[in-house]
Protein backbone atom coordinates (compact mmCIF):
# COMPACT_ATOMS: atom_id res chain seq x y z
CA UNK A 1 0.00 0.00 0.00
CA UNK A 2 1.35 3.36 -0.87
CA UNK A 3 0.42 5.21 2.23
CA UNK A 4 3.31 7.50 1.69
CA UNK A 5 2.54 11.16 1.56
CA UNK A 6 1.62 13.30 4.53
CA UNK A 7 -1.75 12.46 5.99
CA UNK A 8 -3.46 12.39 9.33
CA UNK A 9 -5.04 9.14 10.38
CA UNK A 10 -6.38 9.58 13.85
CA UNK A 11 -7.27 6.18 15.23
CA UNK A 12 -7.57 7.71 18.62
CA UNK A 13 -3.82 7.91 18.87
CA UNK A 14 -3.29 4.65 17.04
CA UNK A 15 -3.65 5.36 13.38
CA UNK A 16 -0.88 6.49 11.07
CA UNK A 17 -1.19 10.20 10.49
CA UNK A 18 1.62 10.88 8.06
CA UNK A 19 3.33 8.71 5.52
CA UNK A 20 6.73 8.36 3.92
CA UNK A 21 7.47 9.88 0.56
CA UNK A 22 7.95 7.57 -2.36
CA UNK A 23 9.06 9.80 -5.18
CA UNK A 24 12.01 12.10 -5.51
CA UNK A 25 10.86 15.65 -6.02
CA UNK A 26 12.43 18.66 -7.69
CA UNK A 27 16.10 19.42 -7.13
CA UNK A 28 18.24 22.53 -7.01
CA UNK A 29 21.69 21.40 -5.86
CA UNK A 30 23.14 17.96 -6.79
CA UNK A 31 20.05 16.50 -8.42
CA UNK A 32 19.11 12.88 -8.91
CA UNK A 33 17.06 13.63 -12.01
CA UNK A 34 19.83 15.79 -13.47
CA UNK A 35 22.32 13.01 -12.84
CA UNK A 36 20.09 10.48 -14.57
CA UNK A 37 19.44 12.70 -17.55
CA UNK A 38 23.13 13.54 -17.84
CA UNK A 39 24.09 9.88 -17.85
CA UNK A 40 21.55 9.16 -20.58
CA UNK A 41 22.86 12.10 -22.61
CA UNK A 42 26.44 10.83 -22.35
CA UNK A 43 25.47 7.38 -23.51
CA UNK A 44 23.34 8.83 -26.30
CA UNK A 45 26.42 10.62 -27.67
CA UNK A 46 28.36 7.38 -27.71
CA UNK A 47 26.19 5.54 -30.21
CA UNK A 48 22.81 5.32 -31.93
CA UNK A 49 21.39 2.73 -29.48
CA UNK A 50 22.57 3.74 -26.00
CA UNK A 51 22.26 1.45 -23.03
CA UNK A 52 19.93 3.06 -20.51
CA UNK A 53 22.43 2.90 -17.66
CA UNK A 54 21.94 4.71 -14.37
CA UNK A 55 25.08 5.11 -12.27
CA UNK A 56 25.12 2.86 -9.21
CA UNK A 57 25.61 5.76 -6.81
CA UNK A 58 22.40 7.26 -8.16
CA UNK A 59 20.28 4.12 -8.08
CA UNK A 60 21.57 2.54 -4.86
CA UNK A 61 19.73 4.88 -2.49
CA UNK A 62 16.52 4.60 -4.48
CA UNK A 63 16.61 0.80 -4.29
CA UNK A 64 16.92 0.89 -0.51
CA UNK A 65 14.19 3.51 -0.30
CA UNK A 66 11.83 1.35 -2.33
CA UNK A 67 12.47 -1.64 -0.08
CA UNK A 68 11.70 0.51 2.94
CA UNK A 69 8.47 1.68 1.38
CA UNK A 70 7.41 -1.87 0.58
CA UNK A 71 7.77 -2.85 4.24
CA UNK A 72 6.13 0.34 5.43
CA UNK A 73 3.04 -0.20 3.33
CA UNK A 74 2.48 -3.46 5.22
CA UNK A 75 2.94 -1.81 8.59
CA UNK A 76 6.29 -3.54 9.21
CA UNK A 77 7.93 -0.46 10.65
CA UNK A 78 11.12 -1.82 12.18
CA UNK A 79 12.02 -3.43 8.89
CA UNK A 80 11.22 -0.31 6.88
CA UNK A 81 13.31 1.86 9.21
CA UNK A 82 16.41 -0.19 8.48
CA UNK A 83 16.08 0.48 4.74
CA UNK A 84 15.31 4.17 5.22
CA UNK A 85 18.56 4.49 7.16
CA UNK A 86 20.40 2.64 4.39
CA UNK A 87 18.92 5.03 1.84
CA UNK A 88 19.94 8.02 3.94
CA UNK A 89 23.53 6.82 4.08
CA UNK A 90 23.73 6.21 0.34
CA UNK A 91 22.08 9.52 -0.57
CA UNK A 92 24.39 11.33 1.85
CA UNK A 93 27.47 9.68 0.36
CA UNK A 94 26.39 10.80 -3.12
CA UNK A 95 25.36 14.29 -1.89
CA UNK A 96 21.90 13.87 -3.40
CA UNK A 97 20.09 16.38 -1.23
CA UNK A 98 16.57 15.58 -2.34
CA UNK A 99 17.12 11.92 -1.44
CA UNK A 100 18.63 12.93 1.89
CA UNK A 101 15.56 15.06 2.68
CA UNK A 102 13.19 12.29 1.64
CA UNK A 103 15.03 9.74 3.80
CA UNK A 104 14.87 12.07 6.79
CA UNK A 105 11.14 12.58 6.26
CA UNK A 106 10.54 8.84 6.11
CA UNK A 107 12.66 8.08 9.18
CA UNK A 108 10.76 10.80 11.04
CA UNK A 109 7.48 9.18 10.02
CA UNK A 110 8.53 5.85 11.55
CA UNK A 111 9.73 7.60 14.69
CA UNK A 112 6.33 9.28 15.02
CA UNK A 113 4.45 6.04 14.54
CA UNK A 114 6.58 4.24 17.13
CA UNK A 115 6.27 7.04 19.69
CA UNK A 116 9.69 8.70 19.41
CA UNK A 117 8.13 12.15 19.10
CA UNK A 118 11.22 14.23 19.92
CA UNK A 119 13.26 12.34 17.34
CA UNK A 120 10.50 12.67 14.77
CA UNK A 121 10.26 16.44 15.20
CA UNK A 122 14.03 16.83 14.82
CA UNK A 123 14.11 14.75 11.66
CA UNK A 124 11.11 16.54 10.14
CA UNK A 125 12.81 19.87 10.89
CA UNK A 126 15.99 18.75 9.16
CA UNK A 127 14.01 17.46 6.17
CA UNK A 128 12.10 20.74 5.98
CA UNK A 129 15.32 22.76 6.08
CA UNK A 130 16.78 20.85 3.13
CA UNK A 131 13.60 21.03 1.09
CA UNK A 132 13.42 24.78 1.74
CA UNK A 133 17.02 25.19 0.60
CA UNK A 134 16.13 23.29 -2.57
CA UNK A 135 13.05 25.52 -3.08
CA UNK A 136 10.99 22.31 -3.09
CA UNK A 137 7.63 23.59 -1.82
CA UNK A 138 5.92 20.23 -1.99
CA UNK A 139 8.59 18.50 0.07
CA UNK A 140 8.64 21.35 2.58
CA UNK A 141 4.86 21.17 3.06
CA UNK A 142 4.99 17.40 3.53
CA UNK A 143 7.66 17.77 6.20
CA UNK A 144 5.57 20.39 8.00
CA UNK A 145 2.48 18.19 7.77
CA UNK A 146 4.40 15.27 9.26
CA UNK A 147 5.69 17.50 12.05
CA UNK A 148 2.17 18.72 12.79
CA UNK A 149 0.90 15.13 13.02
CA UNK A 150 3.71 14.32 15.44
CA UNK A 151 2.93 17.28 17.66
CA UNK A 152 -0.75 16.33 17.69
CA UNK A 153 0.13 12.84 18.91
CA UNK A 154 2.50 14.28 21.49
CA UNK A 155 -0.28 16.51 22.82
CA UNK A 156 1.47 19.76 21.81
CA UNK A 157 -1.66 21.13 20.19
CA UNK A 158 -0.72 24.82 20.18
CA UNK A 159 2.59 24.07 18.47
CA UNK A 160 0.82 21.78 16.02
CA UNK A 161 -1.62 24.55 15.15
CA UNK A 162 1.28 26.90 14.40
CA UNK A 163 2.88 24.34 12.09
CA UNK A 164 -0.42 23.69 10.29
CA UNK A 165 -0.80 27.43 9.76
CA UNK A 166 2.73 27.63 8.37
CA UNK A 167 2.00 24.79 5.94
CA UNK A 168 -1.34 26.34 4.93
CA UNK A 169 0.33 29.64 4.07
CA UNK A 170 2.58 27.83 1.62
CA UNK A 171 -0.38 26.40 -0.29
CA UNK A 172 -1.86 28.30 -3.21
CA UNK A 173 -5.56 28.07 -4.23
CA UNK A 174 -4.70 25.67 -7.05
CA UNK A 175 -2.60 23.35 -4.88
CA UNK A 176 -2.72 19.65 -5.71
CA UNK A 177 -5.37 17.95 -3.57
CA UNK A 178 -2.93 15.24 -2.52
CA UNK A 179 -0.94 17.98 -0.80
CA UNK A 180 -3.81 20.14 0.44
CA UNK A 181 -6.08 17.50 1.98
CA UNK A 182 -3.48 16.05 4.39
CA UNK A 183 -2.93 19.55 5.81
CA UNK A 184 -6.68 20.02 6.23
CA UNK A 185 -7.00 16.57 7.73
CA UNK A 186 -4.33 17.43 10.29
CA UNK A 187 -6.43 20.44 11.19
CA UNK A 188 -9.53 18.27 11.55
CA UNK A 189 -7.76 15.83 13.86
CA UNK A 190 -6.40 18.72 15.90
CA UNK A 191 -9.92 20.03 16.35
CA UNK A 192 -11.10 16.57 17.44
CA UNK A 193 -8.35 16.47 20.04
CA UNK A 194 -9.55 19.83 21.35
CA UNK A 195 -13.14 18.67 21.49
CA UNK A 196 -14.22 21.13 18.77
CA UNK A 197 -16.28 18.47 17.03
CA UNK A 198 -18.52 20.71 14.96
CA UNK A 199 -15.55 22.59 13.51
CA UNK A 200 -13.71 19.30 12.94
CA UNK A 201 -16.66 17.90 11.03
CA UNK A 202 -16.74 20.91 8.73
CA UNK A 203 -13.05 20.45 7.93
CA UNK A 204 -13.30 16.69 7.37
CA UNK A 205 -16.46 17.11 5.27
CA UNK A 206 -14.49 19.52 3.10
CA UNK A 207 -11.77 16.89 2.77
CA UNK A 208 -14.30 14.25 1.71
CA UNK A 209 -15.84 16.58 -0.86
CA UNK A 210 -12.42 17.02 -2.47
CA UNK A 211 -11.25 13.46 -2.10
CA UNK A 212 -12.36 11.88 -5.38
CA UNK A 213 -8.88 12.16 -6.88
CA UNK A 214 -7.09 10.88 -3.78
CA UNK A 215 -5.19 7.62 -3.89
CA UNK A 216 -6.52 4.71 -1.79
CA UNK A 217 -3.96 5.33 0.94
CA UNK A 218 -5.28 8.79 1.68
CA UNK A 219 -8.89 7.71 1.29
CA UNK A 220 -8.48 5.03 3.97
CA UNK A 221 -6.83 7.57 6.24
CA UNK A 222 -9.63 10.04 5.71
CA UNK A 223 -12.36 7.46 6.35
CA UNK A 224 -10.64 6.51 9.57
CA UNK A 225 -10.46 10.11 10.73
CA UNK A 226 -14.17 10.53 10.02
CA UNK A 227 -14.92 7.29 11.87
CA UNK A 228 -13.04 8.56 14.89
CA UNK A 229 -15.07 11.78 14.84
CA UNK A 230 -18.30 9.77 14.66
CA UNK A 231 -17.11 7.70 17.61
CA UNK A 232 -16.36 10.82 19.64
CA UNK A 233 -19.78 12.28 18.91
CA UNK A 234 -21.73 9.11 19.77
CA UNK A 235 -22.75 8.31 16.20
CA UNK A 236 -21.56 4.77 16.54
CA UNK A 237 -23.34 3.21 13.57
CA UNK A 238 -21.83 5.89 11.31
CA UNK A 239 -18.45 5.27 12.92
CA UNK A 240 -18.62 1.58 12.05
CA UNK A 241 -19.54 2.43 8.47
CA UNK A 242 -16.48 4.69 8.15
CA UNK A 243 -14.17 2.14 9.77
CA UNK A 244 -15.55 -0.51 7.40
CA UNK A 245 -14.63 1.69 4.44
CA UNK A 246 -11.11 2.15 5.79
CA UNK A 247 -10.86 -1.60 6.45
CA UNK A 248 -11.97 -2.46 2.92
CA UNK A 249 -9.25 -0.25 1.44
CA UNK A 250 -6.57 -1.39 3.90
CA UNK A 251 -7.41 -5.01 3.14
CA UNK A 252 -7.12 -4.37 -0.60
CA UNK A 253 -3.78 -2.62 -0.07
CA UNK A 254 -2.42 -5.22 2.32
CA UNK A 255 -1.78 -2.69 5.09
CA UNK A 256 -1.77 -5.04 8.07
CA UNK A 257 -1.34 -2.41 10.77
CA UNK A 258 -4.18 -0.38 9.29
CA UNK A 259 -6.48 -3.40 9.31
CA UNK A 260 -5.70 -4.04 12.95
CA UNK A 261 -6.42 -0.42 13.84
CA UNK A 262 -9.70 -0.44 11.90
CA UNK A 263 -10.87 -3.57 13.67
CA UNK A 264 -9.88 -2.24 17.09
CA UNK A 265 -11.87 0.94 16.57
CA UNK A 266 -14.86 -0.96 15.21
CA UNK A 267 -14.84 -2.97 18.42
CA UNK A 268 -15.06 0.23 20.45
CA UNK A 269 -18.07 1.33 18.41
CA UNK A 270 -19.80 -2.05 18.81
CA UNK A 271 -19.36 -1.83 22.58
CA UNK A 272 -21.04 1.57 22.60
CA UNK A 273 -23.96 0.02 20.71
CA UNK A 274 -24.22 -2.79 23.24
CA UNK A 275 -23.19 -5.38 20.65
CA UNK A 276 -20.59 -7.19 22.73
CA UNK A 277 -20.31 -10.30 20.57
CA UNK A 278 -19.56 -8.24 17.47
CA UNK A 279 -16.95 -6.34 19.44
CA UNK A 280 -15.37 -9.65 20.44
CA UNK A 281 -15.21 -10.77 16.81
CA UNK A 282 -13.60 -7.50 15.72
CA UNK A 283 -11.00 -7.67 18.49
CA UNK A 284 -10.25 -11.35 17.82
CA UNK A 285 -9.44 -10.49 14.21
CA UNK A 286 -7.43 -7.43 15.17
CA UNK A 287 -5.47 -9.22 17.90
CA UNK A 288 -4.35 -11.91 15.47
CA UNK A 289 -3.09 -9.30 13.04
CA UNK A 290 -1.19 -7.42 15.75
CA UNK A 291 0.37 -10.68 16.99
CA UNK A 292 1.46 -11.66 13.49
CA UNK A 293 3.15 -8.33 12.79
CA UNK A 294 4.65 -8.08 16.29
CA UNK A 295 2.84 -4.94 17.45
CA UNK A 296 3.14 -5.59 21.17
CA UNK A 297 1.52 -2.42 22.49
CA UNK A 298 -1.51 -2.69 20.21
CA UNK A 299 -1.80 -6.41 20.93
CA UNK A 300 -1.78 -5.85 24.69
CA UNK A 301 -4.50 -3.19 24.48
CA UNK A 302 -6.67 -5.28 22.15
CA UNK A 303 -6.38 -8.43 24.26
CA UNK A 304 -7.28 -6.47 27.40
CA UNK A 305 -10.55 -5.35 25.78
CA UNK A 306 -11.13 -8.74 24.19
CA UNK A 307 -10.80 -10.81 27.36
CA UNK A 308 -12.98 -8.52 29.42
CA UNK A 309 -15.75 -8.39 26.82
CA UNK A 310 -15.59 -12.10 25.95
CA UNK A 311 -16.04 -13.00 29.60
CA UNK A 312 -19.00 -10.64 29.87
CA UNK A 313 -20.59 -11.98 26.67
CA UNK A 314 -19.86 -15.63 27.45
CA UNK A 315 -17.77 -16.13 24.31
CA UNK A 316 -15.01 -18.75 24.22
CA UNK A 317 -11.84 -17.18 22.81
CA UNK A 318 -9.43 -19.95 23.84
CA UNK A 319 -8.46 -20.89 20.29
CA UNK A 320 -7.66 -17.30 19.36
CA UNK A 321 -5.74 -16.85 22.63
CA UNK A 322 -3.67 -19.94 21.90
CA UNK A 323 -2.66 -18.72 18.45
CA UNK A 324 -1.97 -15.19 19.68
CA UNK A 325 0.32 -16.53 22.41
CA UNK A 326 2.08 -18.81 19.92
CA UNK A 327 2.69 -15.96 17.50
CA UNK A 328 3.66 -13.56 20.28
CA UNK A 329 6.46 -15.96 21.14
CA UNK A 330 7.63 -15.90 17.52
CA UNK A 331 6.41 -19.41 16.74
CA UNK A 332 4.91 -18.84 13.31
CA UNK A 333 5.51 -20.25 9.85
CA UNK A 334 4.48 -17.24 7.79
CA UNK A 335 5.40 -13.81 9.09
CA UNK A 336 3.94 -10.86 7.16
CA UNK A 337 7.02 -8.88 8.24
CA UNK A 338 9.49 -11.68 7.47
CA UNK A 339 12.00 -11.79 4.62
Amino acid sequence: MTKFLTTVRSRGSRRVEDSPQQAVGSFKKPSLMVAILLSLFVFACAGSKPARHIPRHVSAGSKQMQKGLEWHKKGCYRKSLEYFFRAYELYSASDLLDGVAMSLNNIATIYRITGNYDGAVSFFDESHAIYSELNDQEGAVKALSGKAATLIHAGSLDKAEQVIEEASQMLSPGTNKSLLIPVLQNKGVLLIKRGSYEAAEKVLTTCLSRAKSLDPVHMASLHFAVGNLMLKTDRHTDAIASFEKALFIDRELGFYKGMGDDLFSMGLAYIKLGQDKKAVESWKRGAKIFALIDQAKELHETMKHLRKTAQKAGVDISVSEAFVERWRQGRLYESPCGD
